[in-house]
């Protein structure tokens, strides 16, 4: 009958523990060394490998942060263009004139869409007045003269 093959990992692993003790005596002793001598743990190759492979990693981690700093922006044809885009609302409802924010497709233009508020269909497209008199609020604008102005003030927008 053949005999199994053993398994190298199983090995491995039962020659680690055997040494383990050794190991275990050999470290304290090295730490008493470089308790007297404190230079010891440059010396030690493991150390010294150790640190020259973290500060390697921390100037390489430097270098391509710089460089992702330095790199000019993407041109525009290669960023992704966005296909949604919010979309302030006024309820033209007189008892609720609620402003809110739709999320919706690009290009999105079938107004007026139902308020939250008042559920009805009333929501039309805002823009916002910088008037004096308005100081910043949203209101649907209206069409006089081929341009939009405020409803309230009557500035344009």
């Amino acid at each position: 009958m053949p005999q199994e093959k053993p398994n190298p990992f199983s090995e491995w692993l039962l020659l680690l523990r055997e040494q383990a003790p050794i190991w275990r005596e050999r470290f304290e002793n090295w730490l008493d060394e470089c308790k007297e001598e404190p230079r010891l743990f440059w010396e030690t190759p493991a150390f010294r490998y150790t640190t020259y492979s973290i500060g390697g990693i921390g100037l390489l981690w430097i270098v391509f942060s710089a460089a992702n700093i330095i790199a000019p922006p993407l041109p525009v044809s290669a960023r992704p263009r966005a296909t949604t885009a919010d979309f302030h609302v006024v309820c033209e409802n007189a008892d609720c004139a609620k402003h809110y924010v739709v999320h919706r497709e690009l290009g999105f233009n079938a107004f007026p869409v139902q308020c939250p508020r008042c559920k009805e269909e009333t929501g039309k497209k805002a823009k916002q007045c910088f008037s004096p008199s308005c100081d910043g609020c949203w209101v649907p604008p209206e069409q006089i003269g081929g341009m939009q102005k405020c409803p309230n003030c009557g500035d344009a927008l």
